[in-house]
């Protein structure tokens, strides 16, 4: 397994005010139900979601992208795609990409013991504000919102919040924006494409967005080999100490680790969506890279305001009142 290199996200110069979520009951009025995708046959009511886990614990350790090949079968190998055929190669920006500070997006993955989950994701990067919508199913969906140090949580069916400690909140504080918003070259460095094969390319969209859609096979022992340190060099003077090698180069995108099993695995099957200014709008990851789905859905230079609570609707996370969650 390669190592996982955790980046420190600085957070913003200006300091939080005592109670960001008192601050604005001018801006207050009750949030609209968030529209919540169509339940999915067959799924039972799940309970919260590893992110939401992370919130409450607040000290957790973050290491949820590593599955066994046994949790995820990949859809991709479809071949009734009606979509336009598009030449096998990696597409190259022809546009110019926009600074991104605020995104929305989707995230679906395979848990083995909750089994589907998938959640929406509204995060400012740079003032680390971010709203998350869980998708529990058959269970009315948790809205989390969180500001600088402070979360809050509730029922998207009730007007009542709970307070709770932020901790390590996964969307915008590890590997902050890298980890959902990725270029193709980080997803699929030059470094290796000489082994990857692409298997299939359309033209495809994502919402609005025209993309490059490729299906990608890649061997895993070149993650592998291309990930490792080189050697050190041998000094010309005998007596002089080795130079020191450069840090290897990483070939996997943050927060990613590769995981195979013990049964050997012959190729890493990647799908990518890429848009004209080379950003990957959607992604389907193997197992053995996290057997994660990440959705784009609008990417803005633009800072994010939502609007927060009252104090007077925001009240302490009690035992009755995890009863209340169905935590």
């Amino acid at each position: 397994m390669l190592p996982q290199v955790a980046a420190a996200v600085p957070r913003p110069a200006t300091a939080p005010t005592a109670n960001p979520f008192a601050t604005m009951s001018e801006q207050w009025s009750p949030n609209p139900t968030p529209q919540r995708p169509p339940a999915r046959k067959g799924r039972g009511r799940r309970g919260v979601t590893w992110l939401l886990v992370l919130a409450v614990i607040g000290g957790a350790t973050y290491a949820g992208f590593t599955y066994g090949s046994q949790l995820m079968e990949l859809a991709t190998g479809d071949d009734s795609i009606d979509e336009p055929a598009a030449p096998t190669v990696f597409p190259t920006a022809t546009a110019t990409p926009i600074p991104v500070r605020t995104a929305t997006f989707t995230v679906e993955r395979q848990d083995s013991m909750r089994g589907p989950q998938r959640y929406e994701v509204t995060s400012d990067f740079d003032r680390a504000i971010s709203r998350v919508v869980i998708d529990r199913g058959d269970a009315p969906d948790l809205e989390v919102l969180t500001v600088f140090d402070q979360a809050v949580i509730r029922r998207v069916d009730e007007p009542t919040w709970y307070r709770l400690d932020r901790g390590n909140f996964p969307v915008d504080s590890e590997f902050g924006q890298a980890r959902w918003i990725r270029t193709l070259d980080q997803l699929i460095p030059p470094s290796i494409r000489g082994s990857v094969t692409i298997d299939r390319a359309t033209e495809s969209t994502v919402g609005t967005a025209a993309t490059h859609r490729l299906l990608m096979s890649v061997d895993p022992a070149t993650i592998v080999q291309a990930a490792q340190p080189a050697a050190a060099a041998a000094p010309v003077d005998p007596g002089a100490e080795a130079i020191a090698p450069p840090p290897a180069t990483p070939v996997l995108p943050a927060g990613v680790t590769l995981q195979v099993g013990t049964d050997p695995v012959e190729s890493l099957v990647i799908e990518a969506w890429i848009d004209d200014t080379g950003i990957v709008r959607k992604s389907i990851m193997p197992p053995e890279l996290g057997g994660e789905t990440i959705t784009i859905t609008s990417l803005s230079p633009d800072e994010w305001q939502p609007v927060f609570p009252t104090e007077d609707m925001v009240q302490p996370l009690t035992a009755s009142a995890l009863f209340n969650l169905g935590l």
